[in-house]
């Protein structure tokens, strides 16, 4: 595919939330005709095996979850669907040691709430994952009340600064919605909201052109996607303006870049995570 999206991960946990994703990570392998692998980190400390002599006991324990994480892809997912793995260590620096291991494209991971004050003390599985890894990330918080697992509408929303690097990251979320488009058929939004300082840095000096930013972006999105796409531009809260959006367009998917360090507090992805929280519908987290 274009955009990419051929390798997907599924970490698994076991929880329910694992059991309500793999719903849509089934409808997402299918629609993108994707390789699909699963999961499972077994982490030492939290059953405080911290010795040596403890090594038969994880041993064990790996081989149980192999077996019960063949048994989870075979139910959920399909009968020798997805590939699946069992490893040990911390789940942060597996799941993103295995990520560019095998390639992967897309991780999808169901994560739970992060209130202000965890967040203080140390970032979330999710927001470590978003920080690190150059896959992009599928993350809800809110699967239990996500029923849609097809895709018909997204709403995509893009940054804009006198940055190259900015640039690039556009154009990877071009390229990933117009593949998302293509195999779910979907319509798509694009939205770009401007705080005031977005509105100092993208206005172009009188007389001068800009080779960066919105206008050959916008070109380019045009000229992919033609009337299948709506362009909208507003100034305010980045957060509450993407959630006002995405309701009013009944989106069932949120398309964003990765938040840069040093553009917001309490955890460089914060962001995204306030979105995920605020929309309550899956975010699509583009490198």
């Amino acid at each position: 595919m274009a955009a990419g999206l051929c390798r997907i991960l599924f970490p698994i946990d076991f929880s329910n939330r694992s059991v309500l994703a793999a719903r849509h990570v089934k409808t997402w392998a299918d629609k993108l005709s994707a390789a699909l692998n699963t999961l499972h980190v077994v982490e030492p400390k939290e059953f405080g095996y911290s010795h040596e002599w403890y090594y038969d006991v994880i041993s064990n324990l790996v081989a149980k979850r192999t077996a019960d994480l063949k048994c989870f892809s075979d139910h959920y997912l399909g009968e020798n669907v997805a590939r699946h793995t069992v490893v040990r260590g911390d789940a942060r620096d597996e799941i993103e040691s295995f990520a560019k291991r095998e390639k992967v494209d897309l991780i999808m991971l169901p994560r739970t709430h992060q209130n202000i004050g965890s967040r203080l003390l140390r970032d979330s599985l999710t927001a470590t994952i978003l920080e690190q890894s150059t896959a992009s990330l599928w993350i809800t918080e809110h699967v239990e009340a996500v029923n849609k697992l097809s895709v018909n509408r997204i709403l995509c929303a893009v940054h804009f600064e006198r940055d190259l690097t900015l640039d690039s990251q556009n154009y990877r979320i071009l390229q990933k919605v117009l593949a998302l488009v293509k195999a779910f058929r979907a319509k798509v939004t694009f939205l770009n909201v401007m705080d005031k300082q977005e509105e100092e840095t993208t206005r172009c000096p009188a007389g001068t052109s800009s080779s960066s930013g919105i206008e050959p972006w916008l070109i380019q999105a045009r000229e992919q996607f033609g009337n299948a796409a709506e362009f909208i531009r507003q100034k305010g809260d980045v957060v509450s303006a993407i959630t006002d959006i995405t309701n009013q367009k009944a989106a069932d998917l949120v398309v964003v870049g990765r938040t840069r360090p040093g553009t917001i507090g309490l955890g460089v992805q914060g962001r995204i995570l306030k979105i995920d929280n605020a929309a309550r519908r899956p975010v699509l987290s583009v490198w």
